[in-house]
């Protein structure tokens, strides 16, 4: 079983030919035997068009790969709401739902969230969310509960994820920043950029997952691509390709399908 992984493709931010980028990725999967293809998050700034793009490459591929699909915070942005977000709304939608890879090894798929931790008590929750407010793109995003609330609404789902797959073996994919060590802080004045750190993820998360039978754990969010890291049995895999804008220049390659093919990760199960 082959299982291949992306997030953060940012179709609309970076003015690609969608269809031709589905194309294009579709034939390179089918051309490793992928079996599965699982998105990480942040497609477009629109859910609609973030499932439309899932829906069509499912429709493709028709019966040669699963597609399945988490959202990050720009998908949540527009199109949806948080009580959608929170439901089965489509097959394809991978949110808090799992896949047997095999006997021994359960696939789990979480959204995420976050709960200010990386910043400690450095700044007040007042302070965060006037940041937020201000500058963040989730200022978009309606929700009816505080950020902590809808963490630890998504952190109680994995853990009863977790629980539910007793001693399976489990590769968790999920949208936010799950370790520390994936923080860079900002002192001496730079607060804006330090203020962000709070709004990246949660060390919580990789807390229960490095407790438990997780051999795997798969997120975006954040640009920096950083390289594999092992805690334990658990290897965390950051898959995000990330912006190539007029003002913002994240790749290492020089096309998206370049870039693509360098971010993604393909496991064998």
């Amino acid at each position: 079983m082959k299982v291949a992984f992306s997030s953060d493709n940012h179709f609309d931010l970076n003015k690609l030919d969608v269809q031709r980028m589905m194309h294009i990725q579709a034939l390179y999967l089918l051309n490793h035997a992928v079996d599965i293809y699982v998105i990480a998050g942040d497609l477009f700034n629109d859910f609609n068009q973030s499932l439309k793009f899932a829906r069509d490459m499912q429709e493709a591929l028709g019966d040669k790969m699963l597609i399945r699909f988490i959202a990050g915070n720009h998908d949540m942005g527009y199109g949806v709401t948080y009580e959608e977000l929170e439901s089965d709304i489509d097959p394809l939608y991978f949110h808090n739902k799992f896949i047997d890879l095999t006997p021994e090894v359960r696939l789990i798929g979480n959204n995420g969230w976050y709960n200010y931790d990386f910043v400690g008590d450095d700044y007040t929750e007042e302070q965060i969310a006037q940041f937020k407010a201000a500058f963040w793109y989730d200022r978009r995003i309606k929700q009816p509960v505080s950020d902590k609330e809808r963490f630890n609404r998504n952190m109680s789902q994995l853990s009863e994820q977790l629980k539910a797959a007793g001693q399976k073996q489990t590769v968790v994919v999920s949208h936010f920043v799950p370790r520390r060590d994936y923080i860079k802080r900002f002192p001496n004045g730079n607060t804006r950029l330090d203020m962000a750190n709070a709004l990246l993820g949660s060390e919580q998360v990789g807390h229960i997952l490095d407790k438990s039978y997780t051999i795997n754990t798969i997120t975006g969010h954040l640009h920096l691509h950083p390289a594999p890291l092992k805690v334990g049995n658990n290897v965390y895999y950051n898959v995000a390709v990330g912006y190539n804008t007029s003002r913002v220049h994240e790749w290492a390659s020089d096309d998206f399908i370049s870039e693509w093919q360098q971010r993604l990760i393909i496991l064998n199960f």
